[in-house]
């Protein structure tokens, strides 16, 4: 089993701002499954959020880079209505939350993915990770054990065996 790779910047530690990348993660993520007009709207999305994360947020272009990430949330919403089972729709909406900061939505729409692909372990960590910017620690160890459920891996055990551990380190210092 392939090691997530924004599981390593979980490994550098909690403190400061973390940084996903869950961004670089492999195309399939962005696949076509559900009805053709979901996937219309979740490409079209797709196509809103890297012109708004690659062309206007490396400029300092934040307006620009918002109005994109806007229009992306209301592309991958339109997909979700057509297609309420759309893992993609939803993961994709949950990093532009991420993105804009909105950690209750990444969480929600994480959440719901973890429902839709229980054994999707970057789901669960992307989730964990959002609780952890709501200081929601508790949540977060949680969905780190759920993953445990989901996989025999013993490098993945490991590795979400060393995230808890770092949770509930980072929990005890009261640090955010």
């Amino acid at each position: 089993m392939k090691k997530p790779l924004f599981l390593e910047k979980l490994l550098a530690g909690i403190t400061g701002t973390i940084v996903l990348v869950f961004l670089f993660l492999p195309s399939a993520f962005c696949q076509n499954t559900g009805s053709d007009e979901a996937n219309i709207h979740n490409q079209q999305g797709m196509e809103y959020f890297k012109k708004g994360f690659y062309n206007h947020a490396p400029k300092r272009q934040d307006a620009e880079a918002e109005r994109n990430y806007e229009f992306a949330v209301k592309e991958f919403s339109a997909a979700i209505s057509k297609d309420s089972s759309s893992t993609e729709a939803h993961r994709n909406l949950a990093r532009v939350y991420h993105v804009q900061k909105n950690f209750a939505g990444a969480a929600e729409e994480y959440k719901r993915v973890t429902e839709l692909a229980p054994g999707d372990l970057d789901a669960y960590v992307n989730c964990a990770l959002a609780c952890i910017e709501l200081q929601r620690f508790e949540e977060a160890i949680q969905l780190l054990k759920d993953a445990k459920d989901q996989t025999s891996d013993p490098k993945a055990l490991d590795t979400l065996d060393s995230y808890i551990a770092k949770v509930i380190a980072h929990q005890a210092k009261g640090v955010r």
